[in-house]
């Protein structure tokens, strides 16, 4: 598979044809769903005709007709937890538009389950119409197991809807391979709010910092010793004299005055990673009608969005699908 390719038409012709198993470090997925709109902005034909698998591909709107059934009972009878998935959807939803829905999507996860290697993660962008349908999918095409997480990503803000709570979040179904997949935790820096109420201690080379307490969580008879005139929480210390005197040296102890008190260990916040990124994201703004990525695509995704997924699961040089 050549670096930095683009392949044009089905992706399930272009997954069976193109890819080679266990040869991608992560997917991301971000299928259309029943929004009545028609996404051929970047692939519309010079001569103004659209080649089948384009408009299949990257019309929103699904509906049960021959190919539907087709891929339905081809995936049906292959047998297997995903068959048995399809098979009490086809029990709940019969002939319907979100039936072909999933009957697409099944083969298709698959065929992205395969070419995923071990340590190879997917990430599924849907919203609530589908999401609780899809999840169930992944489930039997990843196995239950492999569920990560799932992410909301606030995409919008508050609508004025008086007859709903306003839908203003997707979801990202977070899916492995293995049980050993890539992952780097992303961090966010801490707010103003935070770093003032927090940090409000200054060293004299302009350092800020918080105090924290040097006790021993659970008692320690090993670290029960006096330190430079200060007695030992009943627990202890947390630290070793050899490590006391390593942070005493380096200016990280802060002392009270009052024999009767305790020191505290300095901690510096620009030595403070930043906050670990959790599963609701509500930093990345949608794409803005003046935004210079924007390419006039409907459901373009910020490239803040994408930035993260490749930061947290893959390393330089893997390989990326977008499918």
């Amino acid at each position: 598979m050549p670096d930095n390719h683009l392949y044009y038409g089905d992706n399930l012709d272009v997954l069976r044809q193109h890819i080679a198993s266990e040869s991608v470090d992560l997917v991301y997925l971000d299928p259309p769903f029943n929004s009545n709109a028609t996404y051929n902005v970047l692939f519309a034909e010079h001569t103004g005709e659209k080649a089948a698998s384009q408009i299949k591909a990257f019309e929103d709107t699904w509906s049960w007709d021959e190919e539907a059934a087709r891929t339905y009972f081809e995936t049906a009878q292959a047998g297997g937890e995903v068959a048995n998935a399809l098979r009490a959807f086809y029990t709940l939803l019969g002939e319907s538009n979100m039936m072909a829905y999933l009957a697409m999507m099944a083969p298709r996860l698959v065929e992205l389950r395969r070419v995923l290697k071990p340590t190879g993660s997917l990430y599924l962008h849907c919203d609530p119409t589908a999401s609780h349908y899809l999840k169930l999918l992944m489930d039997a095409v990843f196995g239950p197991a492999n569920f990560r997480s799932d992410i909301t990503w606030q995409r919008t803000n508050i609508h004025n809807d008086a007859k709903r709570w306003s839908p203003i979040a997707d979801t990202l179904l977070y899916y492995s391979r293995g049980n050993s997949p890539t992952w780097n935790p992303q961090r966010l820096p801490l707010s103003d709010k935070h770093v003032e109420s927090k940090y409000r201690s200054v060293d004299a080379d302009g350092r800020r910092y918080t105090l924290s307490d040097m006790r021993s969580p659970n008692p320690r008879p090993n670290l029960m010793y006096e330190w430079r005139g200060f007695k030992p929480h009943p627990n202890g210390w947390a630290y070793s004299q050899v490590t006391m005197a390593k942070l005493d040296a380096e200016g990280r102890i802060w002392y009270p005055s009052d024999k009767t008190k305790r020191p505290r260990l300095k901690r510096y916040l620009d030595e403070r990673p930043g906050v670990v990124v959790g599963n609701i994201w509500t930093d990345i703004p949608p794409i803005n009608s003046q935004a210079q990525e924007r390419l006039g695509y409907p459901t373009q995704k910020p490239e803040a969005l994408l930035e993260r997924i490749i930061n947290a699961s893959s390393n330089e040089g893997d390989v990326v699908l977008e499918a």
